[in-house]
């Protein structure tokens, strides 16, 4: 498994991968997670979740550097040295951009199947990147080249077949008789998945003295946190002691600080907004929140959001294709327009009828152990890599 960011480094996406390779271990594999050291940490610390290692996981981290191009050039490099001193049966990328560049360049010169991940659909999405990003369209015409797609959402899958059909990253005549591109892309649907905890979540006995809603995610433009803050003054107008927490890091923090003290929004511990930032324990802080709020305008298929439905929080989500993927409105949680009057009063509507709300967290519970317990997504996996693997032996006899 290849992903430059792995935990400690945090985010949905690097999540669902360190589910995944737990799961393909306890399954019987002997998985590798080829991953990038962390440039701010001394080598050895990997901060508070250790190395990961554990019976059928491995962990390598490559070194690089924090000066931006240099960082990838160097973490690439020492990527193509692992793939030529490491013999493997597949690699597993997450991301069409750098990592599957050098993965794919490998399994074709090695001999091993490669199988790429998408992690984003939209303009935030990994083929919207590779229209515009450094050396994007290069690494886009190879990524033609993987033996398989794994698609997350229909989103996704639309946008992999767009790119066929199009023709944006169509090969030049010379690059296509250097090594031919399928005709069409084999796409394999499996969504992410998630551990389901053994006991579900509880509402509090005091919730109605001070109603908590939280969002777990990067603080990200795409998340339109903003449109949630503009609605929180509409949700505490019907519940005067309704607290927001936005639990993660990113580049909208000061904006939206600076937001919400422009609308007289309390803002520290216990009030209005509260921003711990990243937190080690999201169950226990999910745990100790009443509503979970997902207003994002793009996503793939939130990891965030399926924790929450593990759980059986009660969830209100913008209704996004990957969101509207996971929820039915009315029936797993309640989705919304990112209009903030529309948001604020799917919060409210979820508070107003508590009982309605936690039936329909249980549905979402239910709903994630039927389709996307981590355990069965991994199963699927590993099938289409089994198969993946003995086409390719039997192409070399």
């Amino acid at each position: 498994m290849v992903t430059r960011r792995y935990p400690p480094m945090i985010g949905g996406a690097e999540k669902v991968l360190s589910y995944l390779a737990g799961a393909f271990a306890d399954l019987g594999a002997s998985v590798t997670v080829v991953a990038s050291r962390d440039p701010a940490r001394p080598r050895g610390q990997t901060g508070p979740s250790g190395d990961l290692s554990r019976a059928g996981l491995q962990v390598v981290r490559l070194d690089t550097t924090r000066a931006r191009f240099l960082g990838t050039w160097l973490y690439m490099r020492n990527l193509e040295r692992w793939f030529r001193s490491h013999p493997i049966d597949l690699a597993y990328v997450s991301m069409l951009k750098h990592d599957a560049y050098v993965a794919i360049g490998a399994g074709e010169r090695l001999g091993f199947p490669v199988v790429v991940r998408p992690e984003g659909a939209g303009q935030t999405g990994d083929l919207a990147w590779q229209s515009w990003g450094r050396f994007g369209r290069s690494i886009g015409l190879r990524c033609r080249r993987a033996d398989a797609f794994v698609s997350i959402s229909p989103r996704i899958s639309a946008e992999i077949e767009q790119s066929w059909r199009n023709g944006t990253l169509r090969p030049s005549w010379f690059q296509e008789r250097l090594r031919p591109t399928p005709a069409q892309p084999r796409i394999q649907a499996l969504p992410n998945g998630v551990p389901l905890p053994e006991s579900p979540w509880r509402p509090r006995d005091d919730w109605r003295l001070a109603p908590r809603a939280v969002f777990v995610g990067r603080l990200a433009p795409e998340k339109r946190l903003d449109l949630l803050i503009q609605a929180w003054p509409l949700v505490r107008a019907q519940y005067p002691t309704a607290q927001l927490v936005l639990i993660g890091e990113g580049p909208m923090r000061g904006p939206l600080e600076e937001q919400a003290r422009q609308i007289g929004l309390s803002l520290g511990p216990g009030q209005a907004l509260a921003m711990p930032g990243a937190v080690h324990d999201v169950e226990s802080a999910l745990r100790e929140s009443d509503l979970f709020v997902l207003p994002s305008a793009e996503e793939g298929m939130s990891i965030a959001l399926l924790e929450a439905m593990a759980l059986g929080l009660p969830v209100v989500a913008s209704a996004i294709p990957g969101n509207r993927a996971l929820i039915q409105d009315g029936e797993h949680g309640r989705l919304a327009s990112n209009e903030p009057a529309d948001l604020a009063r799917a919060v409210t509507m979820q508070w107003d009828d508590f009982d309605q709300a936690m039936a329909l967290g249980a549905a979402a519970r239910r709903r994630v152990a039927s389709e996307f317990s981590i355990r069965a997504v991994a199963r699927r996996h590993l099938a289409l890599f089994e198969e993946l693997i003995a086409a390719r032996r039997q192409t070399t006899l």
